[in-house]
C-alpha cells in the first residue's frame, strides 16, 4: 500500500556528504527530515540563477528516518509541493533526484528516480505543483537504510537576468496540499510511494499477542491492567484514571493495514463505565478513531473524534456473540470500523474517507477503560491480530481456509464462535 512522507522543518537525522543529482548549482544548505507526519512552521528554500545556459539548481534535501524492515521499494511516486517562480520568463521546471543510502553512509543502495525534470513551468503565484504516478526503479531496501530526496528546478531561460525559484516546506495543517491550491503556507507538501508499506513504519497488523504467557513486549500497560493467567488474557479494570494497554514501542501505520482483536468480556457495574479500543496519532491532541462500549446503554459506538468527541457517531446495540471481535481497517483511501463473531466473517459498521493523520506512520493503538466510581468488572482483550486455533479450517484442494462454525437457529444457519474449556469455564 502507499507510503506518504512530508517535507518537514525538523532537522535531518543524517545528511550524506555527496549530493547525488546532476546539479549545476548544488550549494543549497537546506536539509530536513523526510517525515512520516507533517512538522514545523512553513518555510521556504529560495535561490536565484543568472546563467545564460540551461541550469539545474538544488533547493534542498530531505532525508528519511531509517527503514524499520527490509523489502523492495517499487512502483510509482507522486507528490504535491508548493512552488513559485519570480517571473514567467524564468522558465523553471521541477527537478528531482531520489535515492536510498546504505544505512548512515554516503554509499548509494540504489537510485529510485534519476534527475527527473518536469514539463510544466512553475507558476508565478505560489501554489501546489504535482508530479503524478512517476515510475521508479526498484530498490531492495535494508533495515537502517534511508531515502534521500533532492528537490530543485531547471531554468531554461538562457539569459543573465536574475530569476528566483522558491520551494515551500514545513507547515502542519490538517489538510495536505493539493495541485493548484494556493494554501502553500498552511497545507503541507508531501510525496507518496505507491508501495513501501511496512518499510518505514510497522503496520498495525503486526501488533500480535495471544497473551499466552503474559502481556508481551509490544505493549505497555498502566492503572491496574494485568494479565489474567487463568484464561491467558489482558484484563483492564475500569477506573477514573483510564487504565489501559497500549502498543507504543514503535510508530505504527494503519494506512493499507488493519488491527483486530477479540473482546472477551466487557465491564458491568460502576458509574459512567466505558471500554474503548482506540487508534490515535503521535500526540494527545484529541484526534482519534475508536470503538466504544458504554455499560449504561449497552451500545457500541464507532467514532471519529476531534477534540475528544464525535457528535455524530454510528451507534449499535451490543451483541456479545455477533460483536465478539472488533477491527479497524484502512484500504484504498477508506477507513472502516468492523465487527465479527469469529474473526472470519466481518461486517462494516462505519466507514469514511481516510483523513490526513490516518496516513501517518507514527500512530499508536490502545485499549482503555473508565469508570467514574464504583468497582465494575474488568474488560478483557485477547488474540490481538491472531485468530485462535479453535477457528476451524477446511481444505480447498490447495490450502486450508478459515471457515466459521454455523448452527441451526430454527430458521437459518448462524455463524457462532468456538469455545475452549479451560478446566473451570468455557472461553
Amino acid at each position: 500500500m502507499a507510503t506518504r512522507f512530508w517535507l518537514t522543518t525538523t532537522a535531518a537525522p543524517y545528511t550524506p556528504a555527496t549530493k547525488r543529482g546532476t546539479w549545476t548549482d548544488a550549494t543549497s544548505t537546506v536539509t530536513g527530515l523526510l517525515g512520516r507526519q507533517p512538522a514545523g512552521a512553513s518555510a521556504t528554500a529560495v535561490k536565484a540563477e543568472t546563467s545564460a545556459t540551461t541550469t539545474n539548481v538544488l533547493l534542498g534535501r530531505w532525508i528519511s528516518a531509517p527503514a524499520r524492515a527490509a523489502g523492495t521499494l517499487s512502483g510509482t511516486i507522486s507528490w504535491v509541493l508548493g512552488r513559485v517562480a519570480s517571473a514567467t520568463a524564468a522558465n523553471m521546471f521541477k527537478r528531482v533526484h531520489i535515492y536510498v543510502t546504505v544505512g548512515d553512509s554516503d554509499t548509494v543502495r540504489g537510485t529510485l528516480l534519476a534527475n527527473y525534470t518536469g514539463t510544466a513551468a512553475w507558476p508565478t503565484t505560489a501554489s501546489g505543483v504535482a508530479g503524478t504516478n512517476l515510475a521508479i526503479t526498484s530498490v531492495a531496501v535494508q533495515a537502517g537504510d534511508r531515502i534521500v530526496v533532492e528537490f530543485g528546478y531547471q531554468a531554461t531561460n538562457v539569459v543573465t537576468t536574475s530569476y528566483t525559484g522558491t520551494l515551500y516546506y514545513g507547515a502542519a495543517g490538517t489538510t495536505d496540499l493539493t495541485s493548484g491550491a494556493t494554501t502553500v503556507t498552511t497545507a503541507p507538501g508531501w510525496l507518496e510511494f505507491s508501495g513501501g508499506n511496512g518499510l518505514f513504519a510497522t503496520p498495525t497488523s503486526q501488533i500480535v499477542d495471544k497473551f499466552t504467557t503474559g502481556i508481551g513486549s509490544r505493549f505497555v500497560y498502566w492503572g491496574g491492567t494485568f494479565w489474567n493467567g487463568t484464561f491467558n488474557r489482558a484484563a483492564i479494570p475500569p477506573a477514573a484514571g483510564y487504565p489501559g494497554l497500549m502498543a507504543t514501542d514503535v510508530g505504527y501505520e494503519v494506512y493499507g493495514s488493519s488491527h483486530y482483536f477479540e473482546v472477551v468480556n466487557l465491564p458491568t457495574g460502576g458509574t459512567e463505565t466505558v471500554f474503548s479500543a482506540v487508534v490515535l496519532g503521535p500526540a494527545d491532541n484529541g484526534s482519534f478513531v475508536r470503538t466504544k462500549y458504554t455499560a449504561a446503554t449497552g451500545n457500541l459506538t464507532f467514532e471519529n473524534c476531534v477534540n475528544y468527541a464525535d457528535a455524530t457517531p454510528t451507534t449499535l446495540a451490543f451483541d456479545p456473540v455477533a460483536h465478539r471481535w472488533w477491527r479497524f481497517r484502512e484500504a484504498a483511501g477508506t477507513f472502516y470500523w468492523e465487527t465479527s463473531p469469529n474473526a472470519v466473517t466481518w461486517t462494516v459498521r462505519r466507514s469514511m474517507a481516510t483523513n490526513q493523520w490516518l496516513r501517518f506512520g507514527t500512530l499508536r493503538t490502545n485499549f482503555e477503560a473508565y469508570a467514574a466510581s464504583g468497582t465494575p468488572t474488568v474488560a478483557e482483550v485477547d488474540n490481538v491480530n491472531v485468530i485462535p486455533s479453535t477457528v476451524p479450517k477446511v481444505w480447498t484442494g490447495s490450502a486450508w481456509v478459515q471457515k466459521p462454525v454455523k448452527v441451526w437457529s430454527g430458521t437459518a444457519w448462524v455463524a457462532k464462535p468456538v469455545k475452549n474449556w479451560s478446566g473451570t469455564a468455557w472461553f
